[in-house]
């Protein structure tokens, strides 16, 4: 596995945004740090996501665990399988409006994101500020 053996998974997020660095920090603390809240800026996220064009790489959130690489809401019912048990996972596939609204809500943060300003990519790719 691509993570260290005491971990489940990595999370990459924009720690440059308050709700996204919140919602990490708050996942990898749930998990009991079997989920490592990684930023975006950082050597292991450059190495571990150099497939991604910028923009991509910033435009979301990315989910690295065995199954391979999620992003943006597709990352949120496995996130919450690896944070809460896989149960709550199962749980939410066997309820598709709830596996909806957490995808939903997973896009509002996106939109708040992209409106307020945090971590805009220009269009050449680099990161711009607040």
């Amino acid at each position: 596995m691509p993570v260290a053996a005491d971990r489940a998974a990595r999370l990459f997020y924009d720690d440059a945004c308050g709700p996204c660095a919140l919602l990490a920090r708050t996942a990898e603390g749930v998990s009991r740090h079997r989920v490592q809240a990684t930023p975006l800026t950082s050597p292991e996220a450059e190495t571990r996501l150099a497939e991604l064009s910028p923009t991509d790489r910033f435009s979301s959130a990315h989910l690295e665990d065995g199954a391979g690489l999620r992003s943006g809401a597709d990352l949120a019912t496995p996130l919450v399988g690896l944070a809460l048990g896989p149960r709550w996972a199962e749980l939410l596939r066997r309820l598709p409006p709830a596996d909806r609204a957490l995808r939903a809500a997973y896009r509002r943060l996106w939109e708040y994101r992209r409106t307020r300003g945090c971590a805009r990519v220009s269009v050449a790719g680099a990161r711009t500020g607040p």
